[in-house]
């Protein structure tokens, strides 16, 4: 009986991932009522830049990044709670997790969690929160564009809880709800975002085998707001050189509304290599976007076991994007990435540490860092 609703699960599971992504192909995305995460994006080009939220993109955990994306049919620890909230499911024990991660222009990505299994292992909870800073920036202007000495800063928060559900040993899901938080110069906007994501393991010719669906940052769009979009408005500006006799009135700017950059992703792992002592794992993935074209990522790590208390990972991959024209040497290892970890086991203590280099081609090179507890 448990086979058979395991297999009944499976197969919606499939169908609805499957329908997600040619569903409502006409239809314009405008946030948590669209079907379909491409829609609305002129065919073959960018849409980078024109999405809110965009830190979410951000990979997080060096495993991940070093796999070049191709993970999240992978992801087994705490850093599922980013790529796949199922993936959350494979939890034995509580974690906690702590990353940072260089982008280019001094900016700074950090990105903590922590997981507990609850209820016999079958349910696993986690919450996480991410920060994105960016320091003091000069404004320009178009008089000025050499800067006007005057400074502001800005800021992207993202934080939320997960739940993962395993319904049999071979089938989990999970979902992730999340607040968005955006600041520039004392202009705010916020957001409610869904993750999605389920994860099905099996074996296929003796070979373990997994499939995973995912969809990420679906929610409601974003528009500014905030007290320095309030101004006073002299009627003479309005009608230039007439006496309109009026005193000035308050008015608020308006803003423009931003989708947040959802994808649909379609993932596979397999271990060609499943021992006691080493483990080889690929995996691709396949990811349809709001912000930008189809993508598509590779990615293989393989694991030691150097001892009952160590082992050593080495890990690469390639994500490749269909939004940059080549301009140059600078862009042909763009989306290369390699990394590897350390785990050690001290008791009933697991510590790992991570990291991973990855090519962002025009934009130079990328490193993240991470480190992680097992109790």
């Amino acid at each position: 009986m448990l086979q058979r609703i395991d297999k009944t699960i499976v197969l919606l599971a499939l169908a609805a991932a499957l329908a997600a992504s040619p569903a409502a192909a006409a239809s314009g995305y405008a946030g948590i009522g669209s079907s379909n995460p491409g829609a609305g994006r002129v065919e073959g080009l960018s849409g980078v830049g024109t999405r809110a939220a965009e830190f979410l993109t951000i990979p997080v955990g060096p495993r991940g990044v070093a796999m070049g994306g191709a993970f999240s049919s992978v992801a087994d620890d705490i850093t599922a709670i980013y790529w796949n909230p199922a993936g959350l499911g494979f939890l034995d024990r509580p974690e906690a997790f702590l990353a940072a991660i260089e982008r280019p222009l001094d900016i700074r990505y950090t990105y903590g969690a922590v997981a507990v299994p609850v209820w016999g292992e079958r349910m696993v909870l986690g919450a996480f929160l991410s920060v994105l800073t960016s320091g003091d920036q000069e404004i320009t202007t178009e008089f000025q564009p050499e800067g006007t000495g005057a400074f502001y800063s800005a800021y992207s928060l993202s934080a939320g809880g997960t739940v993962a559900y395993n319904f049999s040993d071979r089938f989990s899901a999970g979902l992730t709800v999340k607040n968005v938080h955006e600041a520039i110069f004392g202009i705010t906007q916020d957001a409610i975002a869904f993750d999605m994501g389920t994860n099905y393991h099996e074996e296929v010719l003796g070979v373990p085998f997994r499939l995973a669906f995912i969809l990420s940052n679906l929610g409601t769009n974003l528009t500014f707001g905030g007290d320095k979009l309030r101004v006073t408005v002299d009627p003479e500006d309005i009608y230039p050189g007439e006496d309109v006799g009026r005193l000035p009135r308050d008015a608020r700017r308006e803003t423009s509304t931003f989708a947040l950059p959802t994808s649909f992703r379609i993932s596979a792992a397999a271990d060609l290599v499943h021992g006691v002592n080493q483990n080889l794992v690929t995996a691709v993935e396949v990811a349809e976007n709001s912000n930008l074209p189809i993508s598509f990522s590779l990615g293989a790590e393989f694991t030691h076991r150097i001892n009952a208390k160590s082992s050593a990972s080495l890990r690469a991959g390639w994500g490749f994007q269909q939004d940059e024209v080549a301009a140059g040497s600078e862009a042909r290892l763009r989306g290369f990435s390699v990394g590897g970890g350390y785990l050690y086991r001290l008791y009933s203590l697991t510590i790992r540490l991570d990291y991973a280099y990855r090519d962002l081609g025009l934009l130079g090179a990328n490193h993240a860092y991470s480190l992680s507890f097992g109790f």
